[in-house]
């Protein structure tokens, strides 16, 4: 078959984002949050742990309620089809972009009628800084993503017949959306208000009926679950009680309430340079002006809906940069439709047989290569996290996988050090010390005189953290 000149465009942009993402995606090491997710989908392959209540290890979170469950469920059956690598998590991640890469095709194909230039946002989207880092950590909003988007491309298809029926639909995406990662994903509600407020094309007596229905069918399948489910009750009210209550009473990672703003506008600085780029190229080309107006109430429409995904987070002293992971489909949704007017007549007039596109295609070929070679040469390779990760290995092969070790209590909040144990062998850290355990886990001065009386070291090749061994034997077993 041969490849038309879109097929390039696409290809550019999607093993592009492969080469930047892949020395962090197939490398060993990952960010601690998207390592216990990837531990706990494991778990739950293997029985350790269920959908409603799930488990990280019996040091701690032997029952994680800090998220709704639905990503790592979804993840569990990748574990459970697949197997038992460190790559799981990882194609898992990387699917979760593919998946959502396509809906922002199909949304831009309902926008345009023209899917073959959906690349445009796509490119955008790609780079967003933080984006890349997000697929390669594996995580919750990645997932999230994918209901978030999935519920615009059902409403905008209620514009057409079946109207209440897309709507529901919409809802029905935002309650996976709920079950993946809480309300984050609840601003999209105000799609309806904002295409009233913008367009203008429907009455407020039919927005607001719009609105009820897409609120209605969101809370309905959550109302059944809390009602006739008792497991996912107790999840649901365990996660309420921790996360949301305690995060807006409790716990605080930032200074102002506007770094979430500061984030948002930090990350979104490159494809605005790009989008400032490709006017001032269609401008020099003799492309009028007075295109962008054209587009312009559409653009509005996704700029409110993506700042009303971002404002709520304010409440909270408790943000973090990925917690807006899913605003940026949309914002580049809503960004390349407002310059696709003036874009659209340039690309137009790209010839695929000059000498010109033809460098290009050579370019776009190098980078297919390139990033697949990139992928390849990680294998065995680790990205961070060495020395913990190396140590882990070694004590895991000592100590043999699925039973529980003692930790120095001091080392309880190195968060990841539970996370690589459960992930290469099902070792829980247990820094109860009377609940005596054959092998003791510490590093240099903790604890020192308690080991002195009780363990002996234990000689493995390990860089930073020490295992010692029982004298006699005498531990709860």
């Amino acid at each position: 078959m041969k490849l038309k000149k879109h097929h390039y465009f696409f290809f550019f942009v999607g093993f592009l984002f492969l080469g930047i993402t892949s020395v962090k995606l197939f490398s060993d090491g990952m960010f601690m949050d998207g390592l216990w997710y990837a531990d706990i989908s494991r778990n739950m392959a293997k029985g350790l742990g269920s959908f409603w209540k799930p488990h990280l290890s019996y040091g701690i979170f032997n029952e994680f309620y800090e998220h709704p469950p639905l990503a790592l469920g979804l993840q569990s059956l990748f574990f459970r089809f697949f197997g038992d690598s460190i790559y799981i998590e990882r194609f898992y991640s990387l699917f979760t972009y593919i998946t959502t890469g396509y809906l922002i095709v199909l949304i831009w194909g309902k926008l345009t009628n023209n899917k073959r230039n959906a690349w445009i946002p796509l490119f955008l989207w790609i780079t967003i800084t933080g984006i890349a880092w997000a697929a390669a950590n594996n995580m919750l909003e990645n997932t999230m993503s994918i209901f978030v988007c999935l519920s615009v491309l059902f409403y905008f298809n209620s514009s057409r017949k079946n109207h209440f029926i897309w709507i529901f639909f919409s809802g029905i995406s935002l309650s996976l959306g709920l079950l993946t990662k809480g309300f984050f994903c609840l601003y999209i509600w105000g799609i309806p208000f904002f295409m009233w407020l913008f367009k203008r094309k429907q009455s407020f007596i039919q927005m607001s009926i719009d609105t009820f229905v897409l609120i209605f069918s969101t809370i309905l399948p959550i109302v059944l679950l809390y009602c006739f489910v008792p497991a996912a009750q107790n999840n649901m009210i365990c996660y309420f009680k921790k996360q949301v209550v305690g995060s807006i009473q409790n716990v605080q990672t930032v200074n102002t309430r506007f770094e979430i703003i500061i984030i948002f506008a930090k990350r979104v600085i490159p494809p605005l340079i790009i989008s400032t780029i490709a006017i001032l190229i269609a401008l020099k080309h003799k492309v009028e002006k007075r295109l962008l107006k054209i587009n312009q109430k559409e653009a509005l429409i996704f700029m409110a809906i993506v700042f009303s995904g971002i404002i709520p987070i304010m409440i909270s002293m408790k943000q973090r940069s990925f917690y807006i992971l899913t605003v940026y489909p949309l914002f580049a949704l809503g960004l390349a439709y407002y310059i696709y007017p003036m874009l659209n007549i340039i690309i137009e007039k790209i010839n695929p047989n000059t000498k010109g596109f033809k460098i290009f295609k050579i370019i776009t070929i190098l980078i297919v290569i390139s990033s697949i070679m990139l992928s390849i040469s990680q294998k065995n390779r680790i990205g961070r996290d060495k020395t913990l990760i190396t140590d882990s290995k070694a004590i895991i092969s000592a100590v043999g996988e699925n039973t529980t070790i003692n930790i120095c209590p001091s080392m309880y909040g190195i968060w990841s050090l539970h996370g690589y144990f459960s992930r290469y062998g099902n070792v829980s850290l247990d820094r109860n010390q009377d609940n005596i355990c054959l092998y003791y886990l510490s590093f240099e001065g903790c604890n020192n005189e308690y080991l002195d009386k009780n363990y002996d070291l234990v000689p493995i090749k390990t860089k930073k953290y020490k295992l010692y061994k029982r004298r006699n034997n005498t531990a709860n077993l």
